[in-house]
């Protein structure tokens, strides 16, 4: 006999009594099959949440980026992170961080309404995931950037749209990073004259934006792949626009006992900034100057030159330059290794969709479906040899182009 469906009430029940054994839980389950349940949990929200509701959510969810910084800016989600299974009262977190105390609580009733925090009792808070989460370097550089540098761009989207009669944005020169941050500056134009911002937050949001995903070395063999037959003189890696260098540390520790040189190329104040700040793990690592508009691929036959989300800040036209300027230092034995996000047809995850529109905001540029993707080679001159998909959070794949 088929089971009879939960009802409401009773499917509610489990999922509360879901919450109460698996607080302070280290590890529920395997992180796919958690990645499900948090998706359908999110659907269920969305399909059973009052219209009222709906409302509410959307209206005020701009206060969440500001009301974050304030708690990153007190060092209020450090201190609870590190606080582990204890609690703290309002007063003791007012007192630790410097925070008037009536204050304090209005913020943590904001904090524990928005799953921030946990309140246990009356005058007892508690960190949880999403307080540890925020905590994280990654957490305080990211929401620190979009709050500093972004978001602007985001609230001036819709103005820019009825000026520009919804027209989808393609000059990098014009669209909603300038109107929001009144300046004729690109965005990393405007990044050089606040130092500050790209080292405490650009830099470090940029090698942590997708910690704990898997990366392209878990769905290649490089080694075996692309750096066969290399001699030490070989250049088998140019990481293009690489920051901080993060992919070619990675790639190391992934192959201790790769032959070959590995190369940053980035713009100058980028890689003056790691000469100065080398992260660990970057012996080994030569660095060298590179604007892909302005010269040629000054290194001639490496096997791979991997670029790593630097093509979706640009519009097509401008991807095609940079893709040009590369394969003329391609030999046969080369191929180009574009690591971005390829988007499907339908049901793009979420978080690939708002880096969409990030981009679409302040750069002009997208993210790309897979026939995208092919179109743009194409114009290139290049082909697409193969594609390795890595994530299901955002699609991201490695995408192999050689010459046509």
């Amino acid at each position: 006999m088929a089971s009879q469906p939960l009802s409401v009430v009773e499917l509610t029940e489990q999922l509360n009594a879901f919450l109460q054994r698996s607080r302070g839980a280290e590890k529920l389950a395997d992180d796919a099959a958690l990645r499900k349940l948090s998706e359908a949990a999110r659907k269920v929200g969305l399909a059973t949440e009052a219209t009222g509701d709906t409302v509410h959510r959307i209206a005020h969810s701009s206060l969440q980026v500001p009301l974050a910084q304030i708690g990153i800016d007190t060092k209020l989600f450090e201190g609870m992170a590190a606080m582990d299974t204890s609690t703290a009262s309002a007063a003791t977190l007012a007192k630790d961080t410097g925070v008037d105390p009536a204050l304090m609580t209005r913020l943590l009733r904001y904090y524990q309404s928005m799953g921030m925090v946990d309140q246990l009792g009356n005058d007892e808070y508690a960190p949880n995931n999403v307080t540890k989460a925020i905590a994280t370097q990654g957490g305080r550089a990211g929401i620190s950037y979009y709050h500093h540098m972004i978001n602007q761009s985001f609230v001036a989207f819709p103005e820019f749209l009825r000026k520009t009669n919804y027209v989808d944005p393609t000059d990098n020169n014009n669209c909603p990073w300038h109107l929001g941050h009144n300046t004729s500056k690109s965005p990393f134009e405007w990044l050089q004259m606040h130092p500050d911002l790209m080292s405490d937050y650009f830099l470090p949001w940029m090698a942590s934006q997708r910690d704990g995903l898997p990366t392209f070395f878990d769905v290649i063999d490089f080694e075996k792949e692309l750096a066969q037959g290399a001699e030490d003189s070989t250049v088998v890696f140019v990481d293009i626009g690489g920051a901080q260098g993060h992919q070619c540390i990675a790639l190391k520790a992934k192959h201790p006992h790769l032959k070959g040189r590995v190369v940053l190329q980035d713009l100058p104040a980028v890689i003056e900034s790691v000469n100065a700040n080398r992260p660990p793990g970057f012996e080994g690592v030569e660095t060298q100057v590179y604007d892909a508009f302005k010269t040629p691929q000054p290194i001639k036959g490496a096997r791979a030159y991997y670029l790593r989300n630097v093509l979706h800040d640009f519009p097509d036209a401008d991807c095609v330059k940079m893709l040009q300027s590369i394969k003329a230092g391609m030999t046969d034995e080369s191929v180009i290794l574009i690591d971005e996000m390829a988007l499907p047809e339908r049901d793009a995850p979420w978080r690939a969709t708002q880096l969409d529109i990030s981009m679409i905001t302040c750069l002009a540029a997208r993210e790309r479906s897979e026939l995208d993707w092919r179109n743009l080679f194409d114009q290139a001159g290049l082909k697409l040899r193969a594609i390795w998909q890595y994530t299901e959070q955002l699609r991201d794949c490695v995408m192999v182009a050689v010459p046509k």
